[in-house]
């Protein structure tokens, strides 16, 4: 009995890690306002969560080990992170607050040259039926199964462009309405890191997405020198199959790969098909 006791008390401390809830409230240090819509998740692991319009959240700690970390992240503010195990006895402040980040915009340089505009990425009329195994589809569920909070396309580049606009080729539309925040990521090997200054929100009705809609993002000021990956976020929690985008399974998929990930701090994972062939979202970025 002694030795059974001694085993409960040495596991007791690992259960109120693993099996509690965590809640809190994200707020501006100096505004004290809510923020709203931050991702909150375990780095590396499918788990996490994004906070509401009021700041709120809240995120079960089962399946966290104790040398996990919650990282609290959203554009324009400091991240924030906690050590599972600092939490075993205590939870998170009621309200956590968060220092925004010092940003340093590069000189401008001003030019009398017109600079041409191009377009990269898969266009729709690539996205053709597959022949090769029945009932295959030429489109991608977004979101699948309550996950996939990211997935989007990643464009090779090796210039110094100027992002003007993005394209979405949404093949269905099943919700009234859509809400995406797009995110843009630099790649430099295995670092992925958005470069945004502030958020880019999206509110489509079935109707504009449907009519592959371009999204204007040259208030943004986005700067690209390498690799990029523009991709689509569900941070409303839109429901399974919410939109399907126009995707090839093909030839084309090697030339712009799709990469996506369930959680809101967790891998990115590259999409394939069924013969492990990567496939292509029909996402258009306009640059010069």
């Amino acid at each position: 009995m002694k030795v059974i006791a001694c085993i409960l008390f040495l596991l007791n401390p690992l259960t109120i890690t693993f099996g509690q809830t965590i809640t809190s409230q994200i707020r501006d240090s100096k505004t004290n306002a809510p923020i709203a819509y931050a991702t909150i998740g375990i780095v590396g692991k499918n788990l996490g969560t994004v906070s509401d319009s009021y700041g709120n959240f809240q995120m079960s700690l089962i399946h966290t080990l104790n040398t996990d970390t919650i990282r609290i992240s959203i554009i324009g503010y400091i991240p924030k992170e906690y050590r599972i195990e600092n939490l075993r006895n205590r939870t998170l402040p009621a309200i956590i607050y968060m220092d925004t980040e010092v940003i340093y915009l590069t000189e401008a340089v001003i030019s009398n040259k017109t600079k041409e505009v191009f377009q990269i990425g898969l266009k729709q009329k690539y996205c053709y039926p597959i022949p090769l195994f029945r009932g295959a589809k030429s489109k991608v569920a977004f979101p699948q199964k309550n996950v996939q909070y990211e997935i989007g396309t990643r464009f090779t580049n090796s210039k110094k462009i100027n992002l003007d606009s993005i394209q979405i080729n949404i093949a269905e539309c099943n919700v009234d309405l859509v809400a995406l925040r797009i995110n843009i990521y630099t790649i430099d090997g295995d670092v992925i890191e958005n470069i945004l200054q502030r958020p880019i929100y999206v509110s489509l009705t079935k109707s504009t997405a449907l009519n592959s809609p371009i999204i204007n993002v040259t208030t943004h000021s986005i700067k690209i020198s390498s690799d990029f990956l523009i991709a689509l976020e569900n941070y409303q929690q839109l429901k399974d199959g919410a939109i399907y985008l126009f995707a090839n399974f093909k030839r084309k998929g090697k030339l712009y790969p799709t990469y996506y990930r369930d959680g809101t701090q967790s891998n990115w994972i590259p999409l394939q098909n069924e013969k492990s062939k990567p496939i292509a979202l029909s996402i258009l970025a306009f640059s010069h």
